[in-house]
């Protein structure tokens, strides 16, 4: 059962968004991340601190590196124990679907770092910053890396934070003392892992750090029309070009061109507060739960199950639930939530239409005892959802939008697939669409459906849901 932290803890929703921190779902982590930058401009008192204590936690490593003579020297030593980032449970964001962990720091990706770190000091940069932009070139650094280390540096403020927003609303129940660093805190206790949850105030999250890849720096800085050039001379290709590369060759770019590995580092010191639009969630990660409840309890479904219900027993149940989110969204509206805003006509990722049809799913799910187990690993891959009553009542929900490119592969390969390795044999494909597709593609695919029905083999039903943008009534007769 998919819960919010505000439900868990018997909070109003409302008064919960009052204190500032991320009403997370418990068990589904929400693929949002602390970005550094923005600890600079967190209004969270606990962490008005957090941003120079990580820098400081850095220019440690940098002076140790900057005094070792040598690989393995009691110096780089000691900067690898600094770069020793250990995963930080409880926060549910990242990428972990299933966790709540985070990702954490093996020994090999280590020393690949302090590497790294090294040649950056011996080429005269130690500004500490640059640690924040490692995604640009690092192979294996990505969002949830630079959140981890984030996390564990300032986990300790986490804590506090947690445990003041706690207090100031009046949390009595669940409650566990949690020490870390010979300090006791009273925290919240996840249900799913027995781990504390730890809160992260909103107004240092986003969707994806500012530095990801040097196909993102554009959004990042805007370099002068002269360094513009340099990096076009050095790359090799156009600017407009750059997500083509490879972290290798921008790591050979960067660490072999100091002063622009600088300038990025200027720019990127002074740029402005931006974190996540949970007004708009524009990626999908917030709105979702709460709307899903809102229009699972403003429609009601009407469900029912024998005691020991057969598998089409099961998947009479699992089609009413898929055929009334496509009444949701083709008749009540519903499909706005599929969309980066109002006015826009691009979608939102595959991921929002499926975290989406799991909140409405889950909320049908609960009032009629039937399991819900979001992206099972059924040792193929994942499935998106799992539905079941009992080990042999199991049906699987694969979603795709129509924008994906992989459509037809889904359901020609992957819910089969699915099927052998679950042990099942009912399975829906529901197909969302958002348009995002050429005429060909879409027909090889409703072809490929119709093609499967004639042979005898197990193949998912498919369910058609149209989600695409009408233009209003008013502008459909101006």
């Amino acid at each position: 059962m998919a819960q919010s932290i505000s439900a868990y803890l018997n909070i109003p929703a409302r008064d919960f968004a009052t204190t500032g921190a991320f009403d997370a779902v418990l068990e589904v982590d929400s693929k949002l991340f602390i970005d550094p930058h923005l600890l600079k401009f967190t209004t969270a008192p606990e962490l008005a601190n957090s941003y120079q204590n990580m820098l400081d936690h850095f220019s440690k490593v940098i002076k140790l590196l900057a005094h070792s003579t040598r690989r393995g020297d009691k110096f780089w030593q000691e900067a690898e124990k600094l770069l020793r980032f250990n995963e930080v449970k409880g926060l549910c964001i990242g990428y972990s679907s299933t966790s709540t962990s985070g990702s954490g720091m093996g020994v090999g990706f280590r020393r690949q770092l302090v590497e790294t770190a090294k040649t950056i000091v011996d080429a005269g940069i130690t500004d500490p910053e640059f640690f924040e932009l490692l995604g640009l070139f690092e192979e294996g650094v990505g969002a949830d890396r630079i959140s981890d280390m984030a996390a564990r540096i300032i986990i300790d403020d986490l804590l506090v934070y947690s445990q003041r927003i706690l207090t100031k609303l009046g949390v009595k129940e669940r409650l566990i003392t949690w020490t870390y660093r010979d300090n006791s805190y009273q925290l919240a206790r996840n249900p799913h892992n027995n781990w504390p949850i730890i809160l992260s105030p909103m107004d240092m999250l986003r969707d994806l750090p500012m530095a990801y890849g040097l196909s993102d720096v554009g959004d990042v800085v805007e370099f002068n029309q002269r360094l513009r050039a340099r990096l076009n001379q050095l790359l090799g290709i156009s600017w407009k070009e750059a997500k083509k590369l490879t972290k290798g060759k921008v790591r050979t770019v960067l660490l072999g061109e100091p002063d622009i590995l600088r300038q990025l580092i200027e720019e990127y010191r002074g740029l402005p507060a931006r974190p996540y639009n949970f007004e708009n969630d524009p990626a999908g990660q917030f709105i979702w739960f709460q709307k899903a409840r809102e229009y699972a309890e403003q429609y009601p479904l009407d469900l029912s199950l024998s005691p020991f219900p057969s598998a089409d027993d099961v998947l009479t149940v699992v089609h009413r639930i898929c055929e009334q989110f496509k009444q949701l969204i083709e008749l009540n509206g519903l499909h706005t939530l599929l969309y980066r805003d109002d006015a826009c006509t691009e979608p939102k990722r595959e991921e929002a239409a499926q975290k989406l049809f799991f909140g409405v799913a889950d909320a049908y799910c609960q009032s009629n005892n039937l399991d819900l187990s979001p992206e099972v690993n059924s040792g193929r891959g994942q499935v998106d959802f799992k539905i079941s009553r009992g080990y042999n009542s199991r049906v699987l929900v694969e979603t795709k939008l129509t924008s994906n490119p992989r459509l037809q592969h889904g359901y020609e390969t992957q819910l089969v697939e699915y099927q052998k390795a679950e042990k099942t044999h009912h399975a829906i494909f529901l197909v969302i669409d958002v348009g995002g597709y050429t005429k060909p593609r879409y027909k090889a695919f409703l072809k490929a459906v119709e093609a499967s029905k004639q042979v005898d083999q197990r193949v998912p039903d498919v369910i058609i849901v149209d989600a695409v943008r009408k233009p209003s009534a008013s502008k459909m007769t101006d």
